[in-house]
């Protein structure tokens, strides 16, 4: 059986997001290496400091942005293995995706909440329609055929 374009929208949409968090995650590095370099690490302590805020230190924001970078990198990754098992039909792929979909939709709703309309209806809408994909007749016929082979 032939992959459904479904399937392989949302395969795409996978890559497509796998970049951005590619991207993403490198910058966050940048920055981060950027404001040790720069050493503002005390400075933004102080700032931390004038407003009330008095447990968190300069410097463990700035490893925090590194850190958060190196994830958004790693689940960038896992992104594209993800993607590629979806493409040859994995059942696990596809539960894997509908869970991240499942979790940004709750992000988006916490958008919503914030009064961040746009942004809340863009996300939303995107994961819907990826799990409206995933969950097609021709997409589980898809993978019932390819991840029943592999079983069998």
């Amino acid at each position: 059986m032939k992959r459904p374009v479904s399937l392989t929208i949302v395969v795409v949409l996978q890559w497509i997001a796998a970049t951005i968090g590619v991207i993403s995650g490198f910058d966050q590095i940048a920055a981060a290496l950027q404001l040790r370099d720069a050493g503002v690490a005390d400075d933004i302590e102080a700032a931390l400091v004038n407003t009330g805020v008095i447990d968190v230190s300069g410097e463990s924001l700035v490893t925090g942005l590194l850190v958060a970078g190196a994830l958004t990198l790693v689940i960038a990754f896992i992104r594209v293995m993800v993607a590629v098992y979806l493409a040859r039909g994995r059942a696990w792929a596809r539960m894997l995706i509908a869970i991240v979909a499942v979790i940004n939709l709750i992000g988006g709703l916490g958008f919503l909440l914030h009064g961040e309309w746009w942004r809340a209806a863009a996300i939303i809408i995107v994961e819907l329609v990826i799990l409206g994909l995933l969950f097609s007749t021709k997409a589980s016929a898809f993978i019932r055929d390819r991840d029943g082979a592999i079983v069998s």
